[in-house]
């Protein structure tokens, strides 16, 4: 845990003084309910989970914090955990419309929590996938943060059903979308894999995270499919890339 001078500075950057203080509080004393004054609501980070691991990552390091040349207004969260990174975007983006999509039950449930009363807000229990397909949900590594899924047939048993940017661009009724922020254990690399010639062109900004560690040449496949279209990566942060689509955004 950082020295709580250090933490307060680093809450700080998110959050009002009352409410970053509640934070510190809060994390400090190992509390799984924080209530933020200014913001009105709750935090919810379970005890022996990675949800506090998850929280440091996404609000104490730059993970998705970094300077953007335009505002967007349409965000896709996918592999959205329990909420917190999608709770990042709204803060940082109030005005912008965001689809979260997650694949477990219990981290679906905290995602509820989490961005309980957020407007133009949405969570969708699918996995995010190239094509229409059907998986049972896999714990390889015991956390509560790397949940794969494995496909099944469609008359086997399964427990959750995908969905596609294809999808989601159809069903919001969006032209572009502004930020596609994937972090889904190893799926990506079916994702940039094939079935992304129509969707890939509409996306501005993609902010991945590759783990080749699970899944191997994930990053090939990602960066591979990227530099075949209008892609650069434009920069990394701590475990993402960001990378940036030049038909839609002018660098200075």
């Amino acid at each position: 845990m950082l020295k709580k001078v250090v933490l307060f500075k680093l809450l700080k950057k998110h959050f009002k003084f009352i409410d970053a203080f509640a934070l510190l509080l809060g994390i400090s004393n190992g509390k799984e309910t924080i209530k933020l004054p200014k913001l009105k609501r709750t935090l919810f980070l379970r005890k022996n989970s990675k949800d506090l691991e998850t929280f440091e990552e996404i609000f104490l390091t730059n993970l998705y914090n970094t300077p953007l040349p335009i505002k967007p207004k349409n965000i896709v969260d996918a592999g959205a955990n329990v909420g917190l990174a999608s709770l990042f975007f709204k803060l940082k983006y109030p005005q912008a419309n965001i689809v979260a999509i997650e694949i477990e039950e219990k981290n679906a449930e905290m995602i509820k929590k989490n961005t309980a009363g957020l407007e133009n807000f949405e969570l969708w229990k699918n996995a995010l996938y190239n094509k229409k397909a059907f998986f049972k949900i896999i714990d390889p590594y015991n956390a509560t943060n790397s949940f794969q899924i494995k496909e099944v047939g469609a008359s086997e048993s399964y427990d959750i059903e995908s969905v596609t940017i294809d999808e989601v661009l159809e069903k919001k009724q969006w032209e572009t979308i502004d930020i596609l922020k994937i972090d889904i254990e190893g799926a990506e690399k079916q994702l940039f894999e094939e079935n992304y010639q129509a969707w890939l062109p509409k996306v501005k900004i993609i902010m991945v995270e590759t783990h080749d560690r699970m899944i191997p040449k994930c990053s090939y496949t990602v960066m591979k499919t990227l530099n075949d279209y209008n892609y650069i990566l434009f920069t990394t942060t701590e475990g993402t890339l960001i990378y940036y689509n030049l038909s839609h955004i002018t660098l200075p």
